[in-house]
This record gives C-alpha cells, sequence and structure tokens, in this order.
C-alpha cells in the first residue's frame, strides 16, 4: 500500500531581523528616580508576570482509557489513546499518549507572504490543524516527547497537503501564527498547530491519525489503522 504524497514544496522562510541601536548619552539624575506619586501596588504589578490569552487552551483528557481501536472516530477535543514506541539517543522508549485534534479553523493567504517562494502558494487557502497531545511515560533527559503524526482531510474524506518545514519535505511546519500554551512539563500536555493546504475549492474540516509517520512512502502490511484510520471531525 502506497501512501499519497502530501507535502508540497518546503517553504524557505526569511526572516528580517533588526537591530535596536543604544544611546551613548547618559541619563539624567532625574530620569533615574522613579516616575512622582507611583504607587507601591503599581510597581508590584510591573514586577509579576502577565496574564497570557491563548488563542486555544488544552483541555482536559481525563483518565488514560485502553487503546483507541482502528475506524473510531472522535469529535474535536476528545482524546484518542494510542502506545508509541519513540527513539531518543540511543534509548528506545514505549508507552502510551493521548492524541486530539483541538480546531481546524482557515487561516489568511497571507502567511505565505513570509516565505521567499510564495509564489508556489498560489490558489492555496491555509488551515490552523491544533493538536493535543499528552504522554504518558517519561522522555530521557535533554529530549522533547516525539508527537504523534496526523494528516489533514477535506470535507469528502480525501488526503490534501500539508505545509512542510525549510528542514525535511517530509515534516509539517508548526507556526500557525497562534499564541498557544507552553509545554506544561509537570502533565506532559502540549498543544501545537501545523499548517494543512486546500486548493480547488476544497475546505479542511477534519485529521486522521492512520499509523505511519510522515517519513513513510508504503504502508506497513500489520498496520490496521491504515485502511482503518482514527479520525477527528
Amino acid at each position: 500500500m502506497r501512501l499519497p504524497s502530501l507535502a508540497v514544496p518546503a517553504a524557505a522562510l526569511v526572516l528580517a531581523l533588526g537591530l535596536a541601536g543604544c544611546s551613548a548619552d547618559q541619563p539624567k539624575e532625574k530620569d533615574r528616580e522613579p516616575a512622582a506619586g507611583a504607587s507601591a501596588a503599581a510597581r508590584e504589578a510591573e514586577m509579576g508576570p502577565l496574564e497570557v490569552d491563548y488563542e486555544v487552551e488544552a483541555v482536559d483528557f481525563g483518565a488514560a482509557g485502553a487503546v483507541t481501536a482502528p475506524g473510531t472516530a472522535f469529535a474535536l477535543g476528545q482524546p484518542a489513546w494510542l502506545n508509541q514506541t519513540e527513539t531518543y539517543g540511543e534509548d528506545e522508549v514505549s508507552g502510551g499518549v493521548g492524541v486530539a485534534v483541538l480546531q481546524v479553523s482557515e487561516l489568511d493567504a497571507a502567511l505565505f507572504d513570509q516565505f521567499s517562494n510564495a509564489e508556489e502558494f498560489e490558489g492555496y487557502t491555509p488551515y490552523a490543524v491544533i493538536t493535543q497531545h499528552q504522554w504518558l511515560y517519561d522522555t530521557p533527559e535533554g529530549y522533547d516527547p516525539a508527537t504523534v503524526d496526523l494528516f489533514p482531510l477535506d470535507a469528502t474524506g480525501a488526503d490534501t497537503e500539508y505545509l512542510t518545514s525549510g528542514f525535511s519535505l517530509n515534516s509539517p511546519g508548526d507556526s500557525c501564527g497562534l499564541l498557544l500554551p507552553e509545554y506544561d512539563e509537570e502533565n506532559r500536555v502540549l498543544v501545537s498547530c501545523f499548517v494543512a493546504l486546500a486548493k480547488d475549492g476544497a475546505v479542511v474540516t477534519s485529521a486522521e491519525y492512520n499509523g505511519e509517520s510522515y517519513q513513510s512512502f508504503i504502508a506497513s502490511s500489520d498496520n490496521p489503522y491504515f485502511p482503518s484510520p482514527v479520525t477527528w471531525k
């Protein structure tokens, strides 16, 4: 069984970095004093962290269940529980992981303007596919936990393309231009995003887990999820 080719040409990201200059003039003595009338409460507020209004929050997966059966269909936000085996350096680690698609939403096509090959995305509409993972095992020190590979689908259930990073043609980018929570090390919870691509009037509405990775070209013959994937819509 051959996997469909989903990845478009890698986006070459061009970043413009600006340097802020430093003035050689020394501040006047009066500029070093706190503003007249500044209250202790205001100074205390300046010292503490600001509240963050994330565009997507993590959800509570609840207690882990049995391994999700092939062909299971979930609503957005509901977790599938899977067994995962990953290699971290010289260590092979196995354990359970919960994964869900939290949201699928259309993005502004201006997202492509940041790439040097933006013209290659003419006619494409980008979609943010926001996912959440929760690992039930610890990874070796110095390694980030490996996420489960998911593939975007359109409204008919057909595969769609996705945006690849500049480092690997088979790895989707994770920058959707959204403000997402940082990795929660204590609870091993990660909210992340990748950009799916639709063309010719198609609309990305869901995603699937088919048991294969982004680097796969031929599906494993003993993989029960490839003919009957787990889906979220």
